[in-house]
Parts: C-alpha cells; sequence; structure tokens
C-alpha cells in the first residue's frame, strides 16, 4: 500500500572535453537526470568556458524559425526529422532560404491591412453620418476644425443651447434618433477649445475628427467600398504566396525550430560545465534503475566518458512512482508538501482513503449519481477537447474557475468519481434517494417474487436509529489511521537513526491505545478500578507506560500535547456528523414538499421549489465539505504522524519531443517519437 519514491542516485561525469556536445545530447535524451552544481571540492579545481558565438548563433536562428511560423500560415505536421548532429541542423537551417520573400510580402501584408482598416473606419463613419448633404471637403478647411459627433437625444437642447452663445464661430448639423442625435460639428478660430472641451465633457459627447475625404455620402460610400474590394483581393493573392512558402517549407521550419530550442537548452548546459583544457565534469541526480543504461550509452557513443556513484547524505529530488489509477492523486499531496526523497510517499494511501471518507460523508445515492455525473461531463468537456463550460451557471463557473484551472477542474472530478460511487453504495445501504426512502418498493417486490425476506421498509442500516454504532465505526476508523500513522512514523525515524523519536512515537500510540481501551471499557460499563480489577491495571500501565515513553523520546514538551492524541481520533467522528447534517436537512426538505402536496397548488408549487432549490443547495454542500473534511483528516491527523514533506521536485534534463526524434539510440529503453 505505502511505496517510496523513485530511489534516486548522485552521480558524476568525467569525460574528454570534445565530446561534451555527445554526452549533453544523451542526458538530454534518456530524459532522467537532474543536473546539479558541481561539488565545492571539485568546482575550486574547474572553470567555466562559454562557447558565447555557438550559443548566439543558435538563438538567432531560433528567433528566425519563430517568426516563420508566426507569419506563415500553419500546416498540419505528420512526421518527424532526426538530426544527428548540430552541424547537420544548421545545414537545415541555412536552407530555408526565404526570408527576403516572406519579409517583403509581410511588410505589404502589414501596409494593406493598415489601409483596410483605414478605409473600413471611414465607411462606418460616412454610413452613419451620410445625412450630411454637402461635399465632405467642404468640411476640410485651414482655419476650422471639424468632427463627428454622438449625443444622448434628451441632453441634445440643452447642448445646442450651450453652444448658440458663441453662433457665429461654430456650425451644428444634427440628425436626431430616438436614443442619439449624430452631429457634424464645425468650430471656427474664435470659439475658444477650452470651450468645446468644457460643453463636450459637460453633455457626455462622442466626437472624433472627421477623415480627409472629398465627396458627397453616396459617392464617398461606393468609392470606400470599391477600395475595401481591392485591398481584400491584394491580401487574398499574399496569403495565396504565403500558403504557397507554407507547403514547401513549414513542415521543415516546425521540425528545426524544435531541434534548435533542444540544441539551445544544451548549450546552457555545455556552457556552466566544469572544464580544463583537456576535460570536464557534470553532477547530477538520476533514477538508480538507469545507471546501466546511462553507462552504456557512455560505452557506446564515447570514448572515455566514465561515470561514477557519490555516496551523499544530502536529500535526494523525489520523483512519484505510483499506478496509473493513482497518478491524479499525486496533485493532492504536491498541494500539501511533496514527500522528501528518502520518506515514504503517502499517495495511495491518500487514494484509497480519500474517496471512502468522501463517499461515507454523502451518504445518499440520489447525490452521489448527481456528483458522478457532473463529474464525468466536466472530465468529457475539459479531457475530450471541449474546454467551454458555460452550461454552468455563470456565477458558479467564475468561483470555479477562480480556484482551479480547467485541468485541475477535471482532476478533482476524477478524484471525487470513486467517492461517488462509495455514496450511491452506501446511499443504498441507508436506503437513502434524495432523503427519501425508496427500497421497500424494491424489497417487497423481490420479497414477493423470489420469497426472500428483506427488511420491509428497506432499510438495511439507518445512520439515525444506527447512530451510536456509526460513532463507533468512526471512533475505530480513527484508531486504525491513527496506529497506522504513528507505525509508519516509528519506521521512518528508525531509518533515519532518530531513536529518541521513535521512542517518543511509541509512546504516543501505547498512550491512545490505553485511552481508547479505557473509554470502551466505560462504554461498556466494565470495572477499571487498578487496585480492584487486572484489566483496570493494564489500563492504567498503558497510559502511564505511554506517559513515560514520550517523556523519554521527546521531553516535558510532549507531556503538553497529551490531548491531541485523543483528539486526532475523534475527529474522525465528523464523518457521522456531515452524513448526519445531510441526512437531516434533505429530510426536512421532503418533509416541507410532501406536506404541500395536500394544499392548493399555488403551496405545491412553492413544495416544489423548496424541493429543487434544497437539495441543488444540499448538493453543492456534499460536493465540497466532504471533499474538503476528508482531505482535512488525512493531512492533519494522519500525515502529522510520519510525514515531513519537504521535498525538492525532480526536474530531469530533456525535452518532450512532437516533430523530432531523439539524437541517439538508447539501449534498455525503446526511445522514439514522444
Amino acid at each position: 500500500m505505502v511505496l517510496k519514491p523513485v530511489p534516486m542516485q548522485r552521480i558524476a561525469v568525467l569525460g574528454l572535453r570534445n565530446e561534451r556536445q555527445t554526452v549533453i545530447s544523451i542526458l538530454h535524451d534518456l530524459n532522467a537526470i537532474q543536473l546539479e552544481p558541481l561539488s565545492k571540492d571539485v568546482s575550486t579545481m574547474l572553470r567555466n568556458e562559454r562557447d558565447n558565438d555557438l550559443y548566439r548563433q543558435v538563438s538567432d536562428q531560433l528567433l528566425r524559425m519563430k517568426a516563420f511560423r508566426t507569419i506563415l500560415p500553419p500546416i498540419e505536421v505528420k512526421q518527424c526529422q532526426r538530426f544527428t548532429s548540430l552541424d547537420q541542423l544548421m545545414q537545415a537551417v541555412n536552407s530555408i532560404n526565404i526570408d527576403n520573400q516572406v519579409s517583403t510580402l509581410e511588410k505589404e501584408k502589414e501596409s494593406l491591412l493598415t489601409q483596410l482598416k483605414e478605409t473600413e473606419n471611414n465607411l462606418k463613419l460616412i454610413e452613419e453620418f451620410s445625412f450630411f448633404p454637402e461635399d465632405f471637403s467642404v468640411l476640410q478647411l485651414k482655419s476650422a476644425h471639424s468632427y463627428f459627433g454622438r449625443i444622448d437625444s434628451k441632453n441634445y437642447a440643452a447642448f445646442k443651447k450651450a453652444l448658440d452663445v458663441n453662433s457665429q464661430d461654430v456650425f451644428v448639423y444634427p440628425k436626431e434618433g430616438k436614443d442619439t442625435t449624430q452631429v457634424v460639428l464645425v468650430t471656427f478660430p474664435n470659439f475658444p477649445p477650452h470651450a468645446l472641451a468644457t460643453i463636450v465633457q459637460e453633455y457626455d459627447v462622442k466626437i472624433e475628427v472627421v477623415p480627409k475625404l472629398e465627396g458627397k455620402s453616396d459617392q464617398l460610400i461606393q468609392k470606400l467600398k470599391t477600395n475595401q474590394t481591392e485591398i481584400s483581393q491584394k491580401l487574398k493573392e499574399i496569403d495565396k504566396q504565403l500558403e504557397e512558402i507554407s507547403k514547401a517549407n513549414y513542415v521543415n521550419i516546425v521540425c528545426i525550430e524544435e531541434q534548435l530550442e533542444i540544441e539551445n537548452k544544451k548549450l546552457e548546459v555545455i556552457d556552466n560545465l566544469g572544464v580544463t583544457s583537456d576535460s570536464f565534469a557534470l553532477e547530477g541526480w538520476i533514477p538508480k534503475a538507469k545507471v546501466n543504461q546511462l553507462r552504456q550509452a557512455f560505452e557506446k557513443n564515447t570514448k572515455c566518458t566514465m561515470l561514477f556513484e557519490i555516496e551523499t547524505d544530502e536529500r535526494p529530488p523525489t520523483q512519484f512512482d505510483n499506478p496509473k489509477r493513482f497518478k491524479l492523486f499525486e496533485a493532492f499531496i504536491r498541494f500539501y508538501s511533496l514527500p522528501d526523497g528518502k520518506e515514504f510517499d503517502p499517495t495511495l494511501i491518500f487514494g484509497i482513503i480519500f474517496p471512502v471518507f468522501y463517499g461515507m460523508m454523502v451518504g445518499d445515492a440520489g447525490y452521489g449519481l448527481v456528483i458522478l455525473l457532473v463529474c464525468r461531463w466536466v472530465i468529457r468537456r475539459i479531457d475530450g477537447g471541449k474546454k467551454n463550460i458555460n452550461i454552468m451557471p455563470g456565477m458558479l463557473r467564475k468561483f470555479a474557475l477562480t480556484i482551479l484551472k480547467k485541468r485541475q477542474m477535471a482532476k478533482l472530478a476524477r478524484a471525487m468519481t470513486p467517492g461517488a460511487i462509495i455514496a450511491i453504495v452506501l446511499g443504498f445501504v441507508f436506503n437513502l434517494y434524495f432523503g427519501f426512502h425508496l427500497n421497500g418498493y424494491l424489497f417487497g417486490f423481490l420479497n414477493s417474487t423470489l420469497g426472500l425476506h428483506l427488511p420491509a421498509d428497506g432499510t438495511i442500516f439507518s445512520p439515525i436509529t444506527g447512530l451510536r454504532k456509526l460513532l463507533l465505526i468512526s471512533g475505530y476508523i480513527g484508531l486504525g489511521m491513527v496506529t497506522f500513522g504513528l507505525i509508519l512514523g516509528i519506521i521512518n525515524t528508525i531509518r533515519e537513526g532518530e531513536k529518541k523519536h521513535a521512542i517518543g512515537k511509541m509512546g504516543w500510540l501505547v498512550f491512545g491505545w490505553g485511552v481508547v481501551l479505557t473509554g470502551l471499557a466505560l462504554m461498556h460499563h466494565q470495572h477499571i478500578n487498578p487496585i480492584h480489577h487486572v484489566e483496570g491495571l493494564f489500563y492504567v500501565g498503558l497510559m502511564g507506560g505511554g506517559i513515560g515513553l514520550m517523556f523519554v523520546g521527546e521531553g516535558p514538551r510532549a507531556i503538553m500535547e497529551l490531548p491531541s492524541i485523543v483528539s486526532h481520533i475523534l475527529s474522525y467522528t465528523r464523518i457521522v456528523g456531515i452524513l448526519l447534517a445531510s441526512v437531516i436537512l434533505a429530510d426536512v426538505i421532503d418533509f416541507i414538499f410532501t406536506k404541500t402536496l395536500h394544499h392548493t397548488i399555488p403551496y405545491i408549487v412553492l413544495g416544489t421549489m423548496i424541493l429543487f432549490i434544497g437539495h441543488i443547495f444540499n448538493i453543492i454542500i456534499g460536493v465540497f465539505e466532504p471533499g474538503i473534511q476528508g482531505a482535512r483528516l488525512v493531512y492533519v491527523e494522519f500525515f502529522s504522524k510520519f510525514y515531513h514533506g519537504n521535498g525538492k521536485q525532480f526536474r530531469p534534463f530533456g525535452t518532450s519531443r512532437k516533430y523530432t526524434y531523439d539524437q541517439y539510440e538508447l539501449q534498455a529503453e525503446t526511445k522514439t517519437k514522444k
């Protein structure tokens, strides 16, 4: 059930300086080593040497390919290429000789797009202000300023009155509409500019300068439409030429760009290697299972490259190693804290326990079914390529997207799916379907047709009448989880050589069991007086021995925290508390609905509204509250017993390829297109 992260090995690589590129390419293609700074005692004997010219050359060509991809129309790339060396890659780069042609077409296209935008804006303006009867050239006066304006119709009279104060210095030609009045406005030199600005601001007039156009509105509209058509045709011709260039070069450009990205990353590493006149050195972390594969790759493709395994007390980075179905729960562990490379990885435990807690807290087949359907819908919409989730209510969608990204939403839906299935199963056991009890009909049919003796009311177990038993079960769950956590903590501390901490955790375990056994004895009215009964002496001995072990292992501080072990065990009773809150709320909603059915139609309508709104509200609570509390029980009450976290994520040097193949065929693993 409990897995450790992938075992890591610190390694050092020493090789000839002229084989740096080959070694880095092998490391990149293996995609399994996290490069680290050289150890202090080694770095003092080496120096860095940067090949700025090659790095600049690759960077410049990468920018060039990116520019081509931005300009050229995209084409689906269905093939991959392999570049066996940097020289071969640069030859492929130089074969792409379309710079002048593409640059000329792009500049012409930008100019035409500017003209098209200007033409469209002018056409829109002239069509809007076509009521002006004169040639628009009369508005182009050297000594005056002309504007198109829009004003709320109810403000036009006051606006006109304000302008009439200077009537000889301003000309207004209006067209009044129902809501908005358009005006052609001309101001002459004697009209103060600040006065116009004040009036425009006061009456909220939207104005813009009249463009330099000649002709009456109908002539201008026809002319502008002709220009628009001609420009659009020229743009189509340019796009056609770009498409022809793209057909001949786009696939190569995409493949070259990806390989240049990779070479750029390799050169960054090479520039930071420690070197001497003839050799180089590097260090890093690699999964132990990959060490021999890397060694074989060096032996096959290089002459004198050596790999050394380094013994170190340094904490290794963490790489998860969980079954495929549990990988989605790794995100919950990262959210809490990444496990240290030498401690237990609790992903599997979380993946098993969290859905169980979630399903127990929902505990209604109807709610579980709705949650399950919503989860599957979210997964299908997001992972199926349909990125919009607009079917959700607007406020709920905005709230969800504020907290989570869409991919995170899909992961959460997957994590809730098994919990929803458990809720459906428990809902059948509890005979709860949106709070209604429907099993009676099914059980009655089975009893009459098959001669079974199922409960007549359809309830296998009632969370209300069986509350005491449920609380006891939740207490046992709490005891089991806390015990399991402490056992894992003891194993961790012993493995790390921290014997005192191990003794302290043993004390917590013994004390916790002593308290629980004492509590159970009191519940069953047993005698626990240690003077007269052996059982009482045993219980007191457990608690006293646990306190003594805690004192030895953790000192007086542990004594002050004695109540926490009991509170952590009892904390698991919240599973029943949240279940009961949901059951009682559903029962109240259903009770109100059924009572309204015996009244008039308005009451029935009101009761139906309460039924739907109430259950929707209860389902929303059922989505969030069990999830939050289920995660909290694992994070706080369980993880705190053994889990430290604060691990460093394993970040291997490599690239996920899409359009190119790895440079080297590595043994022990088929390496092709990723």
